[in-house]
């Protein structure tokens, strides 16, 4: 069965989250107003009270603490601070100094992400994504986040998931704005790239100013992506071009500027590519599962290797230290989280064994959240909420999860050597 795999003492086991999916009661943002209209989320669910976590941070962080969490991932909702051009909200500011000095006060380091896929409603009436005046707002917010909350946060992310933001608003359509125009999407990916920088350097000559020391990222979303089969040109051709356009574009840009502390790595699955005439509206591109494949309750494929082969793909390319910002699995019923938590850890120990400096990994999520357009139906979360009555209760796998990062180990020959192996948890 092999030996244990073990983490460094310096290693972060973490959870995630973002403002809109957990926080509630922020009517101000574009995701807000969107989620209202008819058909644009499933089960008409909304945003608005979401976990009620605005209200409820100091249980969620002593849930952390019980887990052995040493980390979480947040985010700043940029609508609840700066709710009108230019006017920032000192109470918003004071909420969110509370959250991270909960965090700090439970000896959980927090990671801060200063946007995660929402905008102001102003912002959005102004031109959103595809706006000149994009990267000058968000620098605007960024420098003023990290002058009001730098003494309480080391780790920094500038943009969450640009790739997946500007596929689904501007291709997709599934997201605010709801436009199907490829143009639209490249240029939203640019100009995403383009606030990046303005982020990045905003956010240290702030911090210079104010004496902070912070290290600032981005959270990639990577994916492995195939051709269905590879005897056909065309799904060659198109794989190699979703490669380029959604893994490669604006992650190299960043490697390759030097605009970045570390690399973040948002990894969910495997996508298998093939041309379609009939897919017109996703750019002729369709995305299938492998026949017969172990898959969450989105459908999306298991696929624990490929966080491995994303880590040394990524590793001599980003040349700065690596946390993995996101990874979970819609699983309602927590059968397959706990193999899949195993899984995809053991992959991240393998990786630093082989020398890649992967500092931290950050499961998605520590509570069932509000999932976009899917609504509450896909459950993410280490924890159960019940949206009726935000009762949070840990699942099997939260527990397995705190045995791990306790342990700083995987137990090759209990119960995660079992799950490695592709065996069940213990009921």
């Amino acid at each position: 069965m092999g030996d244990d795999l073990r983490f460094p003492d310096a290693f972060l086991f973490g959870t995630a989250g973002s403002a809109t999916q957990v926080e509630g009661h922020c009517a101000q943002s574009d995701w807000a107003a969107f989620a209202r209209e008819p058909g644009r989320v499933r089960g008409g669910d909304t945003p608005d009270a979401a976990c009620d976590q605005l209200h409820r941070f100091r249980e969620d962080v002593a849930l952390q603490a019980r887990l052995c969490m040493g980390a979480h991932r947040l985010s700043i909702e940029w609508a609840r601070v700066e709710r009108e051009p230019g006017e920032f909200d000192p109470a918003a500011w004071d909420h969110y100094r509370d959250v991270l000095g909960a965090h700090r006060e439970a000896g959980i380091t927090p990671m801060v992400t200063v946007h995660h896929f929402t905008l102001p409603r102003w912002v959005a009436l102004r031109g959103g994504l595809l706006s000149q005046e994009l990267p000058a707002l968000l620098s605007r917010f960024a420098e003023r986040a990290v002058e009001a909350l730098g003494d309480l946060c080391q780790l920094w992310v500038t943009i969450n998931e640009p790739n997946m933001l500007a596929l689904q608003a501007h291709l997709l359509g599934v997201w605010p704005p709801a436009r199907s125009s490829p143009v639209e999407a490249v240029r939203a990916h640019q100009n995403l790239f383009r606030a990046h920088a303005a982020m990045y350097r905003a956010m240290h000559e702030a911090a210079g100013r104010r004496g902070h020391s912070i290290e600032v990222g981005v959270a990639h979303h990577l994916r492995v992506i195939e051709p269905e089969r590879f005897g056909r040109l065309a799904d060659r051709m198109w794989a190699a071009l979703f490669e380029r356009l959604f893994n490669d574009a604006f992650a190299r840009a960043v490697c390759d500027s030097g605009l970045h502390d570390f690399f973040g790595v948002n990894y969910y699955s495997r996508d298998l590519v093939r041309f379609s005439a009939a897919h017109a509206r996703a750019g002729f591109l369709r995305r299938l599962v492998p026949e017969g494949s172990e898959v969450s309750d989105l459908g999306w494929e298991i696929y624990p290797e490929g966080l491995g082969h994303v880590l040394d793909a990524w590793w001599p390319r980003a040349r700065v230290p690596m946390y993995i910002t996101e990874n979970g699995i819609a699983d309602a019923d927590d059968d397959q989280r706990p193999r899949f938590l195993v899984r995809h850890l053991a992959e991240v120990a393998r990786a630093i064994e082989r020398g890649v400096d992967v500092r931290g990994y950050m499961h998605w999520s520590l509570l069932d959240s509000f999932e976009w357009a899917e609504g509450y139906a896909p459950r993410f979360g280490l924890v159960e909420v019940d949206h009726v009555t935000q009762e949070r209760s840990p699942r099997p796998s939260a527990e397995l999860y705190a045995r791990i990062a306790r342990a700083r180990r995987i137990d090759a020959g209990g119960v995660g050597g079992a799950l490695m192996e592709g065996g069940a948890a213990p009921a």
